[in-house]
């Protein structure tokens, strides 16, 4: 189902129906809350729809979520395996949302954002392993986000 969901998600995405993919976003995140990608995506797509300030809140969630993505004691270890499911469907080889995984990278490259940036590109080349301008785009954000001495 989730599978589904997001394919749909990234069909309508890659055919410009933003209103739709939206509405698959926060069908995703009503079934589970929190979920990094379905955060990300929102916030992209809230970002192109020109709602910035939505867009900073999702991707800031969703920054905040990653950080505390391991399991600990007495964490709601359901909604952690539906996430990571989520983060499977929409990142495996030939997903329907590479495109949006790399849009959604470079948005945030911009954004100053460079751990999420270099995430959302790294899924985008899993669902397109031989997608060279990706490769490129990985190569200059990990140059930027490097520690400098």
């Amino acid at each position: 189902m989730i599978d589904a969901l997001f394919d749909l998600l990234g069909t309508f995405y890659q055919s410009g129906n933003l209103e739709q993919a939206e509405w698959i976003a926060r069908s995703i995140l009503q079934a589970i809350p929190d979920d990094i990608v379905s955060l990300q995506f929102l916030g992209l797509l809230y970002y192109q729809t020109r709602r910035r300030p939505q867009a900073m809140q999702a991707f800031s969630a969703a920054g905040l979520d990653q950080q505390h993505a391991m399991p600990t004691p007495g964490g709601d270890q359901q909604n952690l395996r539906a996430s990571a499911q989520c983060l499977r469907a929409a990142s495996g080889h030939g997903s329907t949302l590479a495109g949006a995984w790399y849009d959604l990278g470079m948005l945030l490259f911009r954004l100053r954002r460079y751990p999420q940036a270099l995430a959302a590109l790294h899924a985008a080349l899993r669902a397109r392993p031989d997608d060279v301008v990706t490769q490129r785009a990985i190569a200059r954000v990990e140059g930027l986000a490097a520690p400098r001495p």
